[in-house]
């Protein structure tokens, strides 16, 4: 359901998958590592995971690019440093986060981009 982006701690997503939420982090596989920003969206899509990245700079035009070509993926969640500060318990803030949308079923719709909150 969650394809996290590299910049990512592979231990959300194993906080997530011990808590029933299905979740593959992009660091944890070793060949997927430093692919370009549009082979990440395009392997979310394959997948039909919800892109999680901190990326917001080059994944929101590449949002955008894919909606004027008619592309769609399967939404995006953005993770602001502004939010989620880069400081010590920062990937417990994120897991708690995305657990609570998991728990309310609520993530972004097919071609969405929306921001992760508290």
């Amino acid at each position: 359901m969650l394809l996290l982006d590299e910049m990512l701690s592979p231990v959300i997503a194993d906080r997530l998958t011990e808590s029933g939420c299905d979740a593959l982090a992009i660091s944890s596989s070793p060949d997927l590592r430093g692919v370009p920003d549009v082979d990440v969206l395009a392997l979310a899509a394959e997948h039909g995971r919800v892109l999680v990245t901190g990326n917001i700079r080059d994944f929101v035009p590449l949002a955008s690019s894919w909606a004027a070509q008619g592309r769609t993926h399967p939404g995006i969640l953005l993770v602001s440093s502004k939010t989620f500060p880069m400081s010590r318990g920062r990937s417990g803030r994120i897991t708690a986060a995305l657990l609570t949308r998991f728990r309310a079923g609520s993530w972004p719709a097919p071609g969405q981009v929306d921001f992760l909150r508290p």
